[in-house]
């Protein structure tokens, strides 16, 4: 009995030792797993600090806010816990604790359209507390398409950024924002790089490394920029890494190219012997012309044009005869022209971890033929993008870009071809019978001719910017940026023409070698502040910025190379050289400070100054003052209209920018050097070329923009309109004066420039769910008019077409009312000196004569009247089809090409020059209304002016996303393949190659791509 009291006794002992030990252990382990958690969370879109995120732990009601600085503290965490983050504009994101004390969080921006975070400039600001007028452009919306360049990107896609695209290989555009507001002085909107103002070339970028672009458009909102901010601003963001494991991407297409639009039809064999046989014709019938007859009695006849022999007997050379007579001709056309085979490879590395490391590295190669022959496009580039947060108050990050361009080759001519005969056949180069011109004449080239001539032309660019970016840690939301950036180019563009080409036949081969360097860097200092108490928020930004820019070029040429096969590698073996070279060098200085506050989100204000200093003015002129305000009111905050389901927001603001658009000494007097004989013998003398203007100044804009940005239906409809004017002062014009005085030109302020318009962006999601479906539309009108020119007595200058009241592009000519027939010289109603078959203009002052001081006027307007697109991208489980619509309205352009221009012997040869076969022309016994005879001498001439418009379909594609449960058995993360077309057809009148290059014989292409893109 005792035994078993004691057993028990034993056995309770035991059971409470071990409850007690156990709890001591459990105890012990509780206090061993519970730790602190501390870290950063910040945006993966800007590596902005975060304030006022959640922080939590899941499934628990531990938690806690982020302070100012993005800042948190966490106590009584386990290694099994998870942390979750959220914050209204960000996605949701958990991390595992694990054995981590610090924690550092990056979210990534959701996709509302309010959310969105804006770089305005040495900073940044989500787009709902926006005061001025910037539009954000997301890159993978045309990461489908076959896009040499970022405005080939960009075309369309912005209201008011006017885009026209370019021909030939490199396809090089021509852009500004918001139309003209100068006469002489650059027009070209501020690059901005990650940044860093840029100063490369736009080939050089290569469009896949583009995250976004941000177009600032409004005078307030580009205004940070000052002296460089008149033609708006587009900043380009390159791509970063985003957390998660490493990433690797591919993307790579290959396609074929042709011409876009192809009106242009040349005269084959017979039309081309024909036209010589009515020229000949009409020569008779215009001599007897002049002696006034009363009726056609008397007229000269027609050759009988159906008989060969007959209209073989007008061509000038034997082989035009025999080759016509055998029915050989050649379409120069088609043999300028090829089907040309493009390609792309780009390949990146990018990631980011928690504690701050972000890292982006890529390369691509581009190989583009274009469809005239000879003509070429090559670039290598590789970009990276490094930021590492080495401690909780030192950033670091590099940025740096570098390009390889190859242009090398001379294209083979349209225009030559428009105008070769087709009778003339095409002999290569080194056949017997081979001819530089056609026909031995010097007016007709070889349209191939230039393919044989060693031509390089090879660019490098090196463009790197380096940033520090430093937390004050004793003053919360302080953070001062030191950002240096470098860009250097250098060119070498090298020719050698053999006496076999044009420019080498008379001189037994020429020889030319141009290097040319340039060298800019900039060093900003930035001092970013960002508070919030209570409802009132403050950002501000304070600027000292240096700049510096140097290069030089040089030029050697020699000529009558006893020995050609070297070229250009060895001018030495040619005689009389000819050496010259030049140098340059700029300078900046700038300061800027802005403040953005918002109240409640509500009341939104943004007040910026900026003075900056340019060496190329005189001493008196050297600094100038670029001040802006602007102010936003969010009506959808007030509570009168709070929680209606819309948004809606006021902007309005004012700014003054400033255009620095002149060479490095443009206020100085400038003198040339030249050759001159002296006493027999050649020397050097210096003569003058430009005068100076102590008086020049800054070429100031001042604008006011109105606008309002909408969203509706959950966002599902967004968009903004914006309403401006501006007024440029002292127009930075190269006026032309009298030689008397010694000097050529003299650069000065002159005249008042008005400018305004209307832009209109739209967003809209029409179908949301399993099949998505949005639209994008943009519209834009812009009016420019000149308001003062030269002052008292100076309204006009007709030589540059500029009249006050006008706009810059005005078309002043002769009016056609139409082409003087017959019944109008045998009635005695045609003015004297003019015939039958040539065009009868408007007598401005009924005087019974035209001429050019009283008989031209203002008969049109080059600049467009309105621009819009339309985007349409549909979706489907894995597919996605997109179609994009861009068009351009209204504008004239001279149309050299034009039928009746090139059959008018007074510009032309027209012996032997062929014509487009677009319109017939005028003949006594066939007339026409609005085209002219072959053989007409008018005693003046006016222009023929056709409508540029046109609606293109700019973008087509279709692509095809892989699902998950297919390619993730093979490592592969995403998988898309897509084919796309880019300009694959245009509703147009003009009659020349593209109505957006206009008179140019350099056409835009149509093409049609296979891509694929892979991630691993």
């Amino acid at each position: 009995m005792l035994f078993k009291k004691l057993k028990h006794f034993k056995m309770r002992f035991l059971f409470t030792k071990k409850a007690r030990l156990s709890c001591l252990l459990l105890l012990s382990t509780s206090v061993i797993e519970a730790q602190s958690i501390t870290g950063t969370v910040r945006s993966q879109a800007d590596n902005r600090a975060l304030p006022g995120v959640t922080v939590e732990v899941k499934g628990s009601l531990n938690g806690t806010i982020t302070g100012a600085n993005g800042e948190y503290k966490l106590s009584n965490i386990k290694p099994g816990d998870s942390l979750s983050f959220s914050s209204i504009g960000y996605e949701k994101r958990a991390i595992s604790v694990g054995d981590k004390k610090v924690i550092n969080a990056l979210l990534i921006p959701t996709a509302s359209s309010l959310e969105q975070i804006v770089v305005i400039g040495y900073g940044t600001v989500k787009k709902k507390d926006l005061t001025g007028s910037i539009t954000r452009v997301n890159m993978k919306g045309v990461a489908n398409n076959a896009n040499v360049n970022l405005m080939e990107s960009l075309a369309g896609t912005v209201a008011g950024l006017n885009i026209d695209q370019g021909g030939g290989a490199s396809a090089s555009s021509t852009f500004s924002i918001r139309g003209q507001t100068t006469l002489s002085g650059s027009t070209r909107p501020l690059i901005v790089l990650d940044g860093a103002i840029y100063y490369g070339n736009i080939n050089d970028i290569n469009p896949y490394d583009i995250e976004s672009v941000d177009v600032l458009k409004g005078a307030s909102a580009a205004a940070v920029y000052g002296r460089r901010s008149a033609n708006g601003v587009i900043i380009i963001n390159t791509k970063k890494g985003k957390v998660g494991k490493p990433v690797i991407s591919l993307n790579m297409y290959a396609g074929v190219q042709g011409m876009t639009n192809n009106p242009v039809k040349v005269m084959d064999g017979n039309q081309f012997a024909t036209r010589l046989l009515d020229y000949s014709w009409e020569r008779k019938v215009y001599n007897w012309y002049s002696t006034n007859p009363k009726s056609d009695v008397g007229r000269p006849v027609r050759p009988d044009a159906s008989n060969r022999d007959t209209v073989a007997s007008f061509l000038r050379t034997p082989e035009e005869k025999a080759n016509y007579l055998a029915g050989k001709e050649t379409n120069w056309i088609k043999e300028v022209l090829r089907r040309a085979p493009m390609r792309n490879y780009d390949i990146s590395l990018s990631g980011a971890s928690d504690n701050g490391l972000s890292y982006y590295l890529s390369g691509s190669f581009t190989d583009i033929k274009g469809i005239q022959k000879n003509d070429q496009f090559k670039r290598t580039t590789v970009h990276s993008n490094l930021v590492d947060k080495v401690t909780n108050w030192l950033e670091v990050g590099l940025d740096a870009t570098y390009s390889y361009r190859d242009a090398s080759g001379i294209p083979a001519s349209l225009s030559a071809a428009r105008v070769a005969s087709p009778l003339q056949l095409n002999n290569p180069l080194g056949s017997p019978d081979y001819q530089i011109y056609l026909g031995g004449e010097l007016y007709q080239p070889y349209p191939l001719v230039y393919m044989y001539a060693d031509n390089s032309n090879i660019s490098t660019n090196l463009f790197s910017i380096g940033t520090v970016n430093i937390n004050i840690p004793w003053i919360s939301g302080l953070k001062f940026t030191l950002r240096y950036s470098r860009s250097q180019l250098t060119q070498n563009n090298n020719s050698f023409y053999s006496s076999e080409t044009i420019n080498g036949v008379n001189n037994n081969g020429q020889g030319i070698k141009n290097p040319s360097e340039s060298i800019d860097w900039i060093l900003d200092n930035i001092l970013n502040y960002s508070h919030t108490f209570g409802n009132h928020q403050i950002d501000a930004t304070f600027l000292f910025s240096r700049e510096k820019g140097f290069g030089n070029s040089s030029s050697a040429s020699a000529t009558d190379f006893g020995i050609q096969n070297l070229g250009f590698n060895d001018l030495g073996l040619g005689q009389f050289p000819v050496a010259s070279s030049s140098a340059y060098e700029n300078n900046g200085l700038s300061f800027m400070g802005r403040i953005n506050y918002f109240y409640k989100s509500k009341y939104l204000l943004t007040a910026t100054i900026r003075k900056d200093g340019y060496s190329g003015f005189s001493p008196n002129h050297k600094w100038a003052t670029f001040p802006s305000v602007a102010a936003g009111w969010v009506l959808t905050e007030e509570p009168f209209l709070r929680d209606k389901g819309f948004y809606l927001k006021l902007r309005l603001s004012y700014g003054l920018n400033g255009n620095q658009g002149i060479g490095e000494y443009a206020s100085f007097s400038q003198m040339g050097i030249s050759d001159y004989n002296f006493n027999s013998q050649t020397a050097i003398g210096i003569y003058p070329i430009t005068l100076g203007n102590n008086d020049l100044t800054w070429e100031k804009t001042s604008a006011t923009n109105i606008g309002a940005d909408f969203s509706f239906l959950k966002d599902r409809l967004s968009g903004s309109v914006d309403l401006y004017t501006g007024k440029t002062k002292d127009v930075l014009v190269q006026r032309q004066i009298p030689r008397a005085s010694g000097y050529a030109s003299v650069w000065s302020n002159i005249g008042i420039i008005g400018n305004k318009g209307i832009e209109i962006d739209a967003n809209s999601q029409n179908i949301k769910g399993r099949f998505n479906w949005t639209t994008t539309f943009t519209f834009s009108l812009n009016r420019n008019k000149i308001l003062q020119l030269y002052g008292k007595g100076g309204n006009t200058d007709i030589g540059n077409s500029w009249f006050v009241g006008e706009p810059i592009q005005s078309l002043y000519d002769y009016k056609i009312l139409g082409v003087w027939q017959e019944n109008d010289l045998f009635n005695g109603d045609i003015y004297k000196g003019w015939s039958p078959g040539e065009f009868k203009y408007a007598d401005l002052n009924h005087d019974g004569k035209i001429d050019p001081v009283n008989d031209r006027e203002i008969i049109g307007y080059a600049v467009p009247s309105y621009r819009f697109s339309i985007g349409n991208t549909l979706s489907f489980k894995g597919f996605s089809l997109t179609i994009f619509i861009n068009s351009i309205q209204g504008g004239k352009r001279y149309y050299l090409a034009d039928n009746s221009a090139m059959l008018n012997p007074a510009y032309n040869f027209s012996f032997r020059m062929n014509t487009p076969a677009i319109n017939p022309y005028w003949r006594p016994d066939k007339p026409t209304k609005n085209t002219t005879a072959i053989y007409n001498t008018p005693p003046v001439e006016s222009g023929i002016y056709q409508s540029r418009s046109f609606v293109r379909l700019q973008d087509i594609s279709l692509s095809y996303s892989f699902p998950g449960t297919v390619i993730h058995k093979a490592n592969i993360q995403n998988a898309e393949v897509y084919i796309s077309s880019k300009d694959p057809y245009v509703w147009t009148k003009w009659q020349g190659w593209d109505p957006e290059t206009g008179t140019s014989d350099i056409p835009l292409m149509r093409n049609i791509i296979l891509g694929l893109r892979l991630s691993f």
